[in-house]
């Protein structure tokens, strides 16, 4: 995929929104991708996949843009057409002169326009079967400094009226990178459920360095429990499981059935009933004279008055008696 302005959607359908500039497959037999030197890699719970060809059985849809974008794609009619731009199907700019024909790929090539296309799946893709693979690749050829665009993958669930496709059609997961200039460095990776939007509570962040013009290897795993792994260049970048970073429903709720009995008790401490107490307790005052003050020398009894000694908290005194306070046995 290339995008002058990208977004991607795909679960019974696939499709592309975009928002700014270029991006497009690796080419097949490709090496591997190059690491930067002293990047590390976290210790990953999946092996990631490498990019299939489409002519993958397990894949319920690949496309590796080796020829023209196809009947099969249906650019979305959401916008008027002066604000539509064309998708083309070009190898870019640049590419390995020797490889440019699966350095080909589907792009945005309009500037500030809205660039929507979908295609239906060959099967359902689903995580109730088994796993779940959502890859791709994307190469931002135009990128500089103030750069702002993303590249999302959008699995769309049902059928899908392909030429109203645009931003507000639901969707059951969006994954992708997220860029723009030197604040926003991220993979997004969002789920839909009950008609909301999740997103990750905690940024998947990508370095600085990631936002470059180059091709980036995008893969997410999901497994049937719900355990999950994103891969940027098949280094891992997140994983754990979705219930635990997505503001998804608990597994367990209180039973609706059930009302709190009439004898329940909810205090955990109490006064200890057989606390007493001490005699005097009530005699001992809450301020005493200062047992180091000393009259002043030039102090005149007559003129001032008799001297007394100002007065001050006393140590001794704890406020009012309240029997100490213990664990309540029928809590």
């Amino acid at each position: 995929m290339q995008n002058r302005g990208v977004a991607a959607h795909l679960s019974h359908t696939l499709a592309l929104r975009v928002t700014y500039n270029n991006a497009k497959p690796l080419p097949r037999g490709r090496p591997a991708l190059p690491t930067r030197g002293g990047q590390q890699a976290q210790r990953s719970t999946h092996t990631p996949p490498p990019p299939r060809r489409s002519t993958d059985p397990r894949a319920p849809r690949t496309q590796t843009f080796d020829k023209d974008i196809g009947k099969r794609w249906t650019v979305s009619e959401w916008k008027d057409a002066d604000s539509t731009g064309k998708w083309v199907h070009t190898p870019g700019e640049w590419f390995v002169e020797s490889a440019k024909k699966e350095a080909h790929g589907m792009q945005a090539s309009e500037d500030m326009k809205f660039h929507s296309i979908s295609a239906p799946l060959d099967k359902k893709a689903s995580t109730t079967d088994g796993t779940l693979v959502v890859q791709f690749t994307v190469k931002h050829e135009k990128k500089d400094y103030a750069f702002c665009g993303g590249g999302y993958i959008k699995l769309l669930p049902g059928k899908v009226d392909a030429k109203a496709f645009g931003g507000d059609t639901p969707y059951s997961i969006m994954f992708g990178p997220d860029l723009c200039g030197y604040d926003v460095s991220r993979i997004h990776l969002i789920f839909e459920h009950n008609g909301e939007n999740l997103l990750k509570e905690d940024e998947i962040k990508l370095d600085y360095a990631d936002k470059d013009e180059f091709t980036h290897l995008y893969t997410l795993v999901l497994e049937k429990d719900g355990s999950y792994e994103v891969f940027l260049d098949q280094d891992s970048k997140a994983q754990g499981n979705i219930v635990d970073g997505w503001a998804f429903p608990d597994k367990e709720i209180k039973d609706p059935e059930v009302s709190k009995p009439e004898d329940w008790v909810d205090t955990k401490k109490i006064p200890d009933p057989e606390a007493v107490k001490p005699d005097g307790y009530d005699d001992i005052p809450a301020e005493i004279p200062d047992p180091e003050a000393e009259q002043p020398e030039d102090w005149d009894a007559e003129e001032d008055g008799e001297w007394e000694p100002p007065m001050i908290d006393n140590p001794d005194y704890k406020g009012e008696w309240k029997a100490p306070m213990i664990d309540n046995p029928d809590y």
